[in-house]
Parts: C-alpha cells; structure tokens; sequence
C-alpha cells in the first residue's frame, strides 16, 4: 500500500485543528510555484476553518490509485468536463492552466469541451467560451507520455456504421447501431431500445455527436472515463453500466475505471457510489 505524506502543500494533515502562519504561507508559496493560482474555494477556508481545508486535502489524495498519480491529464481532462457541465467558469479556467501544466495539448481539451457539449447545453458553453482566451493564446507544450501507455487515439472507434450522409434514421441505421451495441457492450442500452421505436431520428443525431466528439487527440478511453464519472455523479445507473462496459470493451482496467467513478465523490459526495455498486458491481469485481 502507497505511504503518503502527511504534508501536503505545505500543509501538516497530521494535525488538522493546528494551523500555522508558516503553514499558511508555505500553501500560497507552492500554488504560486506550480502557477495554479489561489483558489477562493480553499482561501475561505484558510480564514474561517483551516481544519476543513486539511481534511479535504487528506481526502482527496485517495480518490485515485497510483497510474493515476503518474498521469494528471486525464484527471484535469475529467475536471473540465465535470465543469463545463456545470456552468463553472472559474473551474473551467483553472483546469485549462493547470492541464497545460501537465502536458496537455490544446486539442486534448477542446476533445474534452466536445464531450461535455453532449450533456452541457448552453450554460457549459457560455462557461468555456468566457475561458476561451487560454485556447486562443495556447501553445502547446512538448508531447509528452500524458495518457496511461494502453490508452490509443482513434477517431474512428464508436462508428457505429450508420450513413451520417442522410439525417433520417433508415432501417439500415438502427440495424447497425444495435449490432454495435450488441457487439461492443454486450446489450443494448434501454434509451436507445425506445429511441429506435419511437424517435429514431433522434438516437441517429444523438450518435452523430457521440461518434464524432473525440477527433483530433484524445484517447478513445478518455470518452467512458468522462462519461461514467458524469454518470456517477447523477446516479444514473443505466448510464454507468453502460459506461463500465464500454470501458471494458476499450480494454481499460479496474483502477483506471475506479478512478473516474472515485472523483465523482469530490462532486457529489460518498453516497454517489452505491449505484455504481448495484448496476456494476459485477463488472468491476466489486
């Protein structure tokens, strides 16, 4: 088992009801080192209760396993998601700076911003677009090993087979499309059992984003990582299912799994894993 630490940005976690000006000041010193900036969110918390501050950050050290220490895009990727949908500008923002800080390329987060298009509506988008000068002034920084070594780029990986050529939903479309899902998950999803019945059209749209989301360097494991995290964190366990499953199917092991549905606990707290237990729990060898 890895052995942490007990300081951790200049701040002793051995001692949370004891804070010093020295640890204070050695907390600012280290954000500004690594440029990310002061965070409102911890700052008030270093006025009012310093105790909350230290026992969040001893928390969050555990969301993730030990791959996961070692390769921060995904993390920060998972973050602008997670923002976007929720309309965080200040989140987004900081997320882009400090993805950049860790090797990320511009197209990696604009492949982000595309998936998180899927679920945001125009609030995420509003949200990126008053961030959007970090995109246009970003350069990109050397290409590094950012992505666990089996995690590949393909644009191609969820075509499905159907004719994006015409808007309307043929026979021949929906016929693919549930023998990608029956190929690739194992089962066809309940939304698009109801969408292929009564709303074809739609579920052809719906596709058309989710096939073309990712298209210029994300890894294609990067779109269930997203996703399942996003569906944990609404508890939706349809959505987790399927998105464990995908994620299987794209070779991605337990951990790398575990730590997108682990940082759904930053969002939305502990109790969000119960779900994840009960619709996949057989996958995940829980």
């Amino acid at each position: 088992m890895t052995r942490f630490s007990m300081i951790q940005d200049g701040l002793d976690l051995s001692r949370p009801d004891v804070t010093t000006p020295e640890e204070i000041a050695a907390f600012h010193a280290e954000y500004e080192r690594t440029k990310k900036g002061r965070l409102d969110s911890f700052e008030f918390w270093i006025e009012f209760r310093p105790d909350v501050l230290k026992r969040h950050k001893a928390r969050s050290r555990h969301f993730f396993g030990e791959e996961a220490a070692r390769f921060q895009v995904p993390i920060q990727m998972l973050a602008i998601h997670r923002y976007t949908i929720e309309g965080f500008r200040a989140g987004v923002g900081y997320e882009i700076r400090l993805a950049k800080s860790n090797g990320a390329q511009r197209s990696d987060i604009l492949d982000t911003l595309s998936v998180a298009n899927i679920h945001s509506g125009h609030q995420g988008m509003y949200a990126a677009y008053a961030e959007a000068s970090h995109l246009r002034e970003y350069v990109d920084p050397p290409v590094t090993d950012r992505f666990p070594p089996n995690w590949e780029f393909d644009p191609n990986a969820f075509d499905s087979g159907m004719d994006y050529d015409s808007m309307e939903a043929s026979r021949a479309d929906i016929d693919a499309l549930m023998d990608w899902y029956t190929s690739t998950l194992g089962e066809i999803p309940r939304y698009a059992r109801l969408l292929a019945r009564h709303r074809p059209g739609l579920l052809k749209a719906y596709r058309n984003r989710y096939e073309h989301a990712i298209r210029d360097s994300l890894p294609k494991q990067m779109l269930p990582y997203l996703l399942l995290n996003h569906s944990t964190v609404r508890g939706d366990e349809d959505a987790i299912r399927e998105n464990v499953l995908l994620g299987r199917a794209l070779g991605m092991t337990t951990e790398q799994l575990l730590d997108s549905i682990g940082l759904a606990v930053l969002f939305a707290g502990i109790e969000v894993l119960g779900p994840v237990e009960r619709c996949a729990g057989d996958e995940l060898g829980l």
